[in-house]
């Protein structure tokens, strides 16, 4: 909850009052001097002048309150002259009058005005005016001692303390008000910061589930494409035609890195966990941003996390790094300065809050340049998809989105500090995990590969089903195909003997590649080599902790037998009474 000096509070409560007051104090003093005479108070040239220098002084200063032009810190200041030249009128009509019925009359409106002291809402200020006032009235009060002045005096001194108890007690429960005002605001505005973070945060969900939609249509979609240009590369014997493949294939290649980015972007992207120094993966980034930025731009990295360790995928967050590296580098148009830093820290839970993410030991990453930084409306924009502030075909507007989801996948979060002129700074926050790096073993032998040669693929996508499996049977393997998981049951039940690894394909209509996954499980231990372009980071997980191998839709030819083949040979050493070991993809 927001703080407030009580200076804060009461001054805009007082320009207020002062702006409501002054039009009625300057009414005042154009009736009593009208009406002077005609109540038996004489109007000598002194009391003239006074009261027309008064009115001048409070008209100048009702019109600007009423125009709005006296600031807020005058508030106070502007309540206190209205409420001086009111008594300092009356005190010099006294001064002035030599009746001793004007006199008494005179001394009853200062008593009055007295009263009127609790709208002044600075304790200090009443007190103050208070001993000035008896500086001046008290001598005229002694003065007229026999004439009745020893009664005024009696009441002044009563009068000043009730005054100012009853100021004090005006003055709290204003306090108290506007706290309370205050308070509701800090929540309301705080309520409003919160439904704009939902709506923000709904707006990057919906774009991305339609991100992870057309990224998973667009994985088949290349894979075959991938697959059908590598079979007809390989049998094409004219080289301009090979060539012509090979430019397919890169395109290809290309496509599937923006359903990645994609994917990463909706948290529904391909995410091998492992643990990993951050610190190692940021130190074999620099590098390569100083082979791929332009040589004007200098790179300075200070790394403080060298022994702390995440959870995650560092190929992912390499590639996040050299985003967010090329996008300040457009962002200083090829000359500046790039600094990289890390450092471990416990994020507390206010900050924790505010980035939507749970309180601990994280680990800091900033990315600053000295770029031209961006306003507020951008960089509320800069994570959309397809967002981009580049010329026409100069960005795809997916670089940073990627950076987002893969943060958001690692269970982290992104901040963006950045105006126009000052450069922008991305500041990503990682959980430390406890866990140590583990060592992946050398998969086995792969001399009895082909003992058992027959691979059922299971895919509902018919084109990239019969594509893979033309591409094993290149290789002199056996390959029967299903269209989804319960086809796949029935299949594997009548091949039990023969098929020595299935290649299963996550998302499928009727029975999806989890739930066949653990019916093939209490069958038979089988290797799985899930091909997944679109699946939820858990449930791949799972499948991977449970034995299965992983690779990614779009795969190149290359890597798929390489998968094949170290996954066949783990059956041939199962088969001659070895363990098998299941080593996932990479």
């Amino acid at each position: 909850m927001p703080t407030h000096h009580t200076s804060d509070l009461l001054a805009p409560i007082s320009l207020e009052r002062a702006r409501a007051i002054a039009p009625f104090v300057l009414a005042c003093v154009l009736v009593c001097l009208l009406l002077s005479e005609a109540t038996g108070v004489s109007l000598s040239p002194p009391v003239v002048i006074w009261n027309l220098f008064a009115i001048a002084v409070l008209g100048v200063l009702c019109v600007g309150l009423i125009r709005r032009r006296v600031p807020v810190r005058y508030g106070h200041l502007a309540l206190t002259v209205q409420w001086w030249f009111a008594v300092a009128g009356t005190l010099v009509s006294e001064y002035f009058s030599g009746d001793t019925r004007e006199t008494k009359v005179l001394a009853a409106v200062v008593l009055v005005e007295i009263g009127c002291a609790a709208i002044l809402l600075e304790t200090r200020v009443v007190v103050i005016s208070f001993i000035v006032l008896d500086v001046l009235w008290v001598p005229m009060e002694v003065a007229n001692l026999g004439d009745g002045g020893g009664a005024y005096l009696a009441a002044m001194m009563l009068a000043q303390p009730v005054a100012l108890v009853f100021q004090l007690l005006h003055r709290n429960a204003l306090l108290r008000a506007e706290r309370t005002a205050s308070e509701l605001a800090h929540q309301l505005g705080e309520g409003k910061r919160l439904q704009e973070q939902l709506l923000h945060a709904q707006r990057m969900e919906a774009s991305g589930t339609l991100a992870a939609g057309l990224a998973h249509d667009m994985n088949n979609i290349l894979g075959s494409i991938t697959s059908y240009a590598e079979l007809l590369r390989d049998e094409a014997k004219q080289p301009h035609v090979q060539a012509d493949l090979e430019c397919i294939i890169a395109q290809a290649a290309r496509g599937a890195d923006l359903t990645r980015a994609l994917l990463a972007f909706s948290r529904r992207g391909q995410y091998r966990k492992q643990v990993f120094e951050l610190d190692r993966v940021l130190g074999d980034v620099v590098p390569l941003l100083s082979r791929t930025l332009p040589k004007r731009i200098e790179i300075h990295t200070t790394l403080h996390a060298t022994s702390e360790c995440i959870l995650g995928d560092p190929t992912q967050l390499q590639q996040v790094l050299i985003n967010l590296g090329v996008n300040a580098s457009d962002a200083m148009c090829g000359k500046g300065q790039l600094t990289i830093t890390s450092e471990a820290l416990v994020l507390d839970a206010a900050t924790a809050t505010e980035l939507a993410i749970t309180a601990g030991p994280m680990i800091c990453v900033r990315v600053s340049d000295t770029g031209s930084g961006m306003d507020e409306a951008t960089r509320r924009r800069i994570f959309e998809p397809f967002f981009t502030t580049k010329p026409l075909g100069k960005g795809t507007g997916l670089g940073l989105s990627m950076v987002w989801g893969t943060v958001q996948s690692h269970g982290g979060a992104v901040r963006v500090d950045s105006e126009p002129g000052t450069g922008t700074t991305f500041t990503l926050y990682l959980p430390i995990t406890t866990d140590q790096p583990s060592v992946v073993e050398a998969p086995a032998s792969t001399q009895e590969a082909t003992r058992r040669a027959t691979v059922l693929v299971v895919d509902d996508e018919a084109a990239v089903r019969t594509s893979t499996m033309r591409l094993l049977e290149r290789k002199g393997l056996t390959a029967i195909g299903a269209c989804n998981g319960e086809e796949a049951l029935a299949v594997f039940a009548a091949h039990e003997r023969s098929i020595g690894l299935v290649i299963l394909d996550m998302g499928m209509p009727q029975m999806g590649g989890s739930e066949c996954f653990a019916r093939l499980r209490k069958q038979s231990s089988v290797p799985v080599l899930v091909a997944t372009g679109y699946a939820v980071d858990t449930e791949a997980q799972e499948l991977v902790a449970q034995g299965a191998a992983l690779i990614e839709k779009p795969f190149p030819s290359a890597l798929l037998m390489r998968e094949v083949m170290r996954l066949l040979a783990t059956t041939a050493v199962s088969a001659s009474g070895n363990p098998p070991q299941f080593i996932r993809a990479t």
